[in-house]
């Protein structure tokens, strides 16, 4: 696999991988009384000699500060590049990274001034959201021109199919690509995908149904972008499978009560079109696949179905419209984060023709922080080389190796109160 020169020679030079890179170890998380204790298996031994440059786009945005810190953290020795518009928070943030990071001002759609901050770059992070309104996947094909990693976080299903339309391309070009790798699609994929691989090799079962399911406090902390990721969604129908057959269901519907488990508790989750629901099915061979996503205050619930419902369709498809509605109530979003918290928690349940269940769960007391956490550790699998050349989706085994499912959520779940695979 053909990078860049430098990223080659530094891996060589550098047997032992970034598994060395994370300062902490996993500490024992609990779940209805079930213990999982991670045996420390990262080492300050040896020191980081890896000279590896990661570009971050909209990394003066909340998820993309937080993906910053997070390769700082579990990868001191990292060359980062903060990739924005707003140059004193850049400024603000590059300070608080310290001498191995850089600002460098640009916007996503300017062609040149993308060209340019790729250049020397090893891997760049796409996370300029919200991507339903990016008809074009620039970045990607400006990666693949200059023939540098790439990986996004996605939550949109027709960018994520657009980045996926460019797999060939990408192959051509020796170039590994990850799209929807961030919290969630991104670290939910590997989960379902370690439960999948689980049944059917350990316990010889056969996946009938899996269901992903979301619940986020308040914007969980990431502002704007949570609200308008999922008002943009409300003009999609949210397609699920049912025995094999795509079905297409209204968005905002189809309400579950899903147990979260300890310190979240039963809440409501509703139908939504996300890309994880086709890529599981398409992937992991699962026949039933669906995805819900539920939010507190219960207000948030409640307008997000009444929005679905009677706001005229061609509204919710104006992109300036919504954002302004989004902007409007911002100054609300950030008081309701103050009371209702920012956590967030997913579960994914995964249920086999023997009657035989089993469970994902992660929660973590703050979006913003998981999320960051959740990227990084795919940027760290991508320069490890865990990925093939070409255009993946998380659970897809050229994306991230199955032996390297294990680092990868060790490296995600840092910080987690609860996270449980049984």
């Amino acid at each position: 696999m053909v990078i860049k020169g430098h990223l080659q020679l530094s891996l060589l030079q550098n047997s032992f991988g970034y598994s060395h890179c994370l300062q902490h170890s996993m500490q024992s998380i609990t779940l209805h009384n079930h213990n999982i204790m991670s045996t420390p298996t990262i080492s300050k031994e040896k020191p980081n000699k890896l000279v590896s440059r990661v570009l971050i786009l909209g990394g003066t945005g909340r998820v993309g500060a937080s993906t910053a810190t997070a390769l700082s953290h579990l990868c001191p020795g990292l060359q980062l590049k903060i990739g924005g518009r707003n140059r004193k928070q850049g400024a603000a943030l590059v300070s608080s990274l310290g001498e191995n990071s850089e600002f460098v001002e640009l916007d996503i759609y300017n062609q040149r001034m993308l060209k340019e901050a790729l250049e020397g770059v090893d891997v760049v992070v796409h996370a300029a959201g919200p991507f339903k309104v990016q008809d074009k996947c620039a970045v990607l094909k400006a990666a693949i021109s200059s023939k540098t990693a790439y990986v996004d976080v996605c939550d949109n299903t027709d960018y994520a199919l657009r980045a996926k339309g460019l797999h060939e391309k990408a192959i051509a070009a020796g170039i590994p690509a990850i799209t929807t790798a961030g919290i969630c699609p991104g670290v939910s994929n590997v989960m379902a995908a370690k439960l999948v691989d689980a049944a059917r090799n350990r316990d010889g079962a056969t996946p009938e149904s899996l269901r992903f399911s979301y619940y986020v406090a308040g914007s969980g902390g990431v502002g704007p972008t949570m609200l308008l990721s999922c008002m943009y969604l409300l003009d999609e129908e949210a397609i699920a499978y049912d025995k094999g057959k795509e079905v297409k269901l209204k968005p905002y519907s189809g309400v579950l009560n899903i147990d979260f488990g300890e310190g979240i508790g039963k809440k409501d989750a509703y139908l939504l079109n996300l890309p994880e629901v086709r890529s599981a099915h398409q992937i992991l061979k699962v026949p039933t696949v669906s995805a819900r996503f539920g939010s507190d205050p219960f207000f948030w619930n409640w307008a997000m179905q009444a929005s679905a419902r009677f706001l005229p369709k061609e509204f919710l498809r104006d992109k300036n419209k919504v954002f302004r509605i989004v902007q409007s109530i911002d100054p609300v979003v950030r008081i309701v984060d103050e009371i209702s918290g920012q956590s967030l928690s997913m579960r994914v349940d995964l249920n086999c023709t023997n009657g035989k269940k089993k469970v994902g769960l992660f929660t973590h007391k703050k979006l913003s922080v998981s999320a960051g956490y959740a990227a990084a550790a795919f940027v760290l699998a991508v320069l490890e080389g865990s990925t093939q050349p070409g255009v993946w989706f998380p659970e897809e085994p050229e994306g991230i190796a199955v032996d390297a499912r294990k680092v990868l959520l060790e490296r995600a779940t840092q910080g987690t109160s609860n996270f449980v695979m049984q």
